[in-house]
């Protein structure tokens, strides 16, 4: 009794109804697809302002590959075309900036430092650059190519012009003949980088809202990505990762219609574009039209007599994705250069083998497990500063089980049933099938990691490309699957339960961080905050400002958070809110599922 009334406080349960007039089906869900809940709202704020510290908390130059990233963006905004992916060397400018700026060593070493894996440089506020005397592009070297090859050329270009289009808008904009600081521009990219992730709490609400699932749901999925730091680390720093999480994030919400019968051509039209914009971004990128393609096919499987307008939906999604992003690798294989050209080819090679080398699966397995879990959830910059391995273990005991106790709520409507089912008017509840597209993205961008540093370990014996944030493009599914789990095992206090360890690890993250970039070594933490304020690129009292508002907002969300739990039920009937989407716009028509949820809202 207990399990059948909390799945039905997580699904849709099929409803038999009376078609009412299609006109009016249409308004009131897209009426109620047009109010975001407040804990949405609150949710999406305070993850913008917190990816705002982040951006801040964090030394210039100290994040994954940030150097050569920077320098990419930096050279194009000089006006150079894209450069072939063995045609730039890393610029003088960015390089002296890292050396100025970032503390670890071994991200942009000096003549006479030691580098090894764990050695930075203080940033005291003793010792931070006088904000008058802080140079400019062009006086720290310009775009003179110094040092190895920029490896970032082995991506697509599209982040990379977006980038280089706001340093260029900055500088068309901002009067004076004279360039800004060169480290005010390279924060400016970081806050653009904010942008792109902040929509990641209303893109989990969203999928919920697609998929059918009730509204104490999606405040949940909303909660769900604030629990893990390195995702705000690396949102908050320049990284292609960043476009292609914001991508493949929308491109899941797309699809979590899909499978529930939005077959439209607009949404269809909107797949193809992320897919194609998404395979401009980065390579990992070519899992993605095989979450397309199985979510098209679970669609068909649902509504068995909707085969033409499944087809046509695919057939739109492919011929857009290629126009949109599959030139770039038509264009590589027809130069010569094959599909992803990348000059680590060149560099990770058998060299590094030692003598009577032999792969090893289970040390390997034992390492990757152990590296990309870690670097999953808080292992910050270069890998200097970490959150507690006590942390990281509660974390994914939490995570895995939400997860799977997501799974477990959800049942497969039989496939004998489909067809009559549709004739009937029924809405088809949540199946294990959605789940499954719903977690496909994270599933092939792990396997996509798994095969890489496999075949890099048997080349060279170096356990590489091993980077948990490889997935963050499936957060999204993760988010909804996990809130799933979270609300059948917690009832009605999901959205405190989710709060509450959003908290322990944001606060986690933030402390190691603080602690472990700024001030003297054993300083407490206000010479840490002073020291990060001297040496920030912003002026203090802006940063006063958002401290402010992160704590306005993050009160305001923990009383919308209080609220939520408050009104839920520990089990009860479904919600009346309808799932985003409109399928069948197409045709000016409300589709069965449109009507049955449509009918239950009025």
């Amino acid at each position: 009794m207990w399990a059948r009334a909390s799945h039905e406080t997580l699904c849709r349960e099929a409803q038999k109804v009376r078609s009412p007039p299609v006109a009016s089906s249409v308004r009131a869900v897209r009426r109620g697809a047009s109010q975001v809940p407040r804990p949405v709202v609150a949710a999406t704020l305070v993850f913008g302002l917190l990816l705002a510290l982040w951006s801040v908390a964090l030394p210039l130059g100290d994040a994954p590959d940030e150097p050569a990233h920077a320098d990419l963006v930096f050279h194009l905004a000089t006006g150079a075309p894209y450069p072939r992916h063995d045609g730039r060397k890393l610029g003088l400018a960015v390089q002296r900036l890292c050396r100025d700026t970032a503390a670890a060593i071994r991200a942009c070493p000096g003549e006479d430092e030691v580098v090894t894996s764990t050695n930075i440089r203080p940033h005291t506020a003793a010792n931070a650059p006088p904000r008058g005397s802080r140079r400019d592009f062009n006086q720290d070297g310009g775009d003179d190519e110094v040092g190895s090859f920029n490896q970032m050329l082995q991506h697509p270009p599209l982040y990379y012009w977006a980038m280089s289009g706001i340093v260029r808008a900055e500088r068309f904009v901002l009067p004076g003949k004279g360039l800004p600081p060169l480290d005010r521009e390279f924060a400016l990219l970081r806050l653009a980088n904010v942008l792109l992730v902040v929509p990641l709490p209303l893109m989990g609400w969203w999928a919920c809202r697609r998929l059918g699932l009730a509204g104490e749901i999606g405040i949940v999925a909303s909660l769900v990505p604030f629990a893990v730091p390195q995702l705000l680390h690396i949102g908050s720093t320049l990284n292609n990762d960043n476009l292609l999480t914001l991508l493949a994030a929308t491109l899941t919400v797309l699809l979590a219609g899909v499978v529930r019968g939005d077959l439209s051509l607009r949404t269809a039209g909107g797949v193809g574009v992320v897919t194609g914009l998404a395979l401009l971004t980065k390579a990992f990128a070519v899992v993605l039209p095989l979450v397309v393609a199985a979510a098209y096919v679970v669609a068909w499987y649902r509504w068995r007599t909707r085969l033409r307008k499944a087809v046509a939906g695919l057939t739109t999604a492919a011929l857009l994705s290629v126009a949109v992003g599959g030139w770039w690798y038509i264009r590589n294989v027809l130069r010569g250069d094959g599909l992803s050209p990348t000059t680590e080819n060149g560099r990770l090679t058998s060299r590094y083998r030692p003598p009577g080398f032999h792969t090893d699966l289970p040390l390997w397995l034992r390492r990757f497990g152990s590296l990309f879990t870690e670097r999953f959830w808080g292992w910050f910059g270069w890998f200097t500063v970490r959150i507690s391995i006590a942390v990281i273990i509660g974390a994914t005991v939490v995570l895995f089980g939400a997860m799977a106790a997501g799974v477990a709520s959800v049942r497969s409507a039989p496939r004998a049933h489909l067809a009559k089912d549709e004739a009937q008017g029924v809405a088809q509840p949540i199946g294990r099938v959605d789940v499954g597209v719903l977690l496909l993205p994270a599933t092939l961008f792990g396997a996509f990691v798994v095969a890489r540093s496999w075949s890099l370990y048997g080349r060279t014996s170096l356990f590489s490309f091993i980077q948990g944030r490889y997935v963050f493009g499936g957060v999204v599914g993760i988010a909804v699957v996990a809130a799933v789990g979270i609300s059948r095992l917690t009832g009605r206090w999901a959205a405190i339960a989710t709060f509450g360890w959003a908290v322990v690890m944001q606060s986690e993250g933030l402390r190691r961080v603080l602690s472990g970039y700024w001030g003297a070594r054993g300083s407490g933490p206000l010479d840490q905050v002073r020291a990060l304020v001297a040496w920030n690129a912003w002026p203090g009292q802006l940063l006063v400002v958002g401290a402010i508002a992160l704590v306005a907002t993050t009160g305001w969300l923990a009383i919308e958070v209080a609220l939520t739990s408050r009104r839920a039920p520990v089990a009860r009937p479904p919600t009346s809110d309808p799932p985003m989407g409109t399928p069948g716009a197409e045709a000016g028509q409300a589709t069965l599922p449109e009507i049955a949820v449509a009918q239950a809202a009025q």
